[in-house]
């Protein structure tokens, strides 16, 4: 069974939208991924962490892919609160059993 995946593209670092989209195909073929839907975000996204994680809630995604560490910002280390992250030259694994009230 394929793992959902959320694909992200953040148009404010992507110098080649088009390029970025064919790699989020293929690094989701390489690691048996099935993206469900491709989030657009750029400096204008109203709270863009939010909306990651919502949106890869919502799919029930338990990875997020994108086409280099860049795609996710500011928000790399709260993302992996709640997915994998997943880029061609690494895995940033989710960090299990945090709790915001210890």
């Amino acid at each position: 069974m394929d793992t959902i995946a959320l694909g992200l593209l953040n148009l404010t670092v992507s110098t080649s939208p088009d390029n970025d989209r064919h790699t989020l195909v293929e690094l989701a073929a390489a690691h048996g991924f099935n993206v469900t839907h491709v989030l657009h975000i750029d400096e204008d996204t109203f709270m863009p962490t939010t909306l990651i994680i919502d949106s890869a809630h919502k799919i029930r995604a338990a990875t997020i892919l994108a086409p280099s560490v860049e795609h996710f910002g500011t928000a790399t280390r709260a993302l992996t609160l709640a997915c994998t992250l997943v880029v061609p030259t690494a895995t940033i694994p989710c960090v299990r059993g945090w709790t915001p009230n210890p």
